[in-house]
């Protein structure tokens, strides 16, 4: 009888968080709210927004909802057959680019212009070159903009998690995903964001209310480009170099 109340009291608990998710994925919409009581739904009125890697659409429908000048969202190639499924349903003027963001033409980057606020979720780990991605980021930002990033993280013993650490997987990537070669720790996000210029970074809570299982497997937070150019640079001590900003080389 006893085993049985335990499963009862399992399986209801189970029954109830399923029923209360939208969404597959809900941190995002907490991520979203969290970013709406921080800048104020009306700041993105009328103002421009880059999404990078939109996915199945929910987030961009969202962005869509607050009404801005324009929505620009960047995807791979093979992504094409998902975002054909919603691309029409997005409401505002909008714009969609089929390409890698690292791979783009300098000249194709300088015609995005410089948003409002950079969506970059499930992205960066991703990409091998993670500082790089961050500082094009940051310059594609205006003063004042927002990024919102979140990504996947080491998996290391949980005396590493909270250090600035890498964990890579090379030449076999993690769980053969083709993509995943670096799985920084949050310490180690938080590091790269400041080396490239932003200097206030949020830690989001967006996992506590639905994805708790993510606690430690992933991080999110808003970071504020406060300044014009804030990063940091390198090769610096001799006074005799140019300025070698950490993410610009070419």
């Amino acid at each position: 009888m006893n085993i049985l109340r335990k499963f009862i009291r399992r399986f209801g608990k189970k029954q109830k968080h399923a029923s209360s998710a939208t969404e597959p994925l809900m941190h995002r919409v907490y991520l979203f709210d969290e970013l709406l009581a921080r800048a104020g739904r009306d700041f993105f009125a009328s103002k421009r927004i880059l999404e990078i890697g939109p996915k199945d659409g929910l987030d961009s429908k969202r962005f869509a909802s607050l009404q801005p000048d324009e929505l620009v969202m960047i995807d791979l190639p093979e992504k094409r057959a998902t975002v054909d499924k919603w691309l029409g349903e997005i409401s505002c003027r909008h714009q969609y680019i089929e390409n890698n963001l690292m791979y783009m033409p300098s000249e194709d980057i300088l015609s995005l212009g410089r948003f409002d606020l950079i969506w970059c979720t499930g992205v960066l780990y991703h990409n091998a070159e993670q500082l790089r991605l961050l500082r094009k980021l940051y310059r594609l930002l205006k003063k004042d903009g927002y990024l919102v990033l979140e990504s996947a993280t080491l998996r290391l013993s949980k005396k590493l998690v909270d250090k600035p650490y890498v964990e890579i997987h090379y030449p076999q990537t993690y769980r053969n995903t083709g993509t995943i070669t670096h799985l920084p720790s949050a310490s180690a996000i938080k590091a790269w964001l400041q080396m490239v210029g932003f200097q206030e970074i949020i830690d989001s809570a967006c996992y506590e209310k639905e994805n708790k299982d993510l606690i430690g497997q992933r991080y999110a937070c808003i970071a504020r480009k406060s300044n014009e150019d804030d990063a940091d640079f390198y090769y610096g001590k001799s006074g005799l170099n140019p300025v070698y900003k950490f993410g610009d080389s070419v």
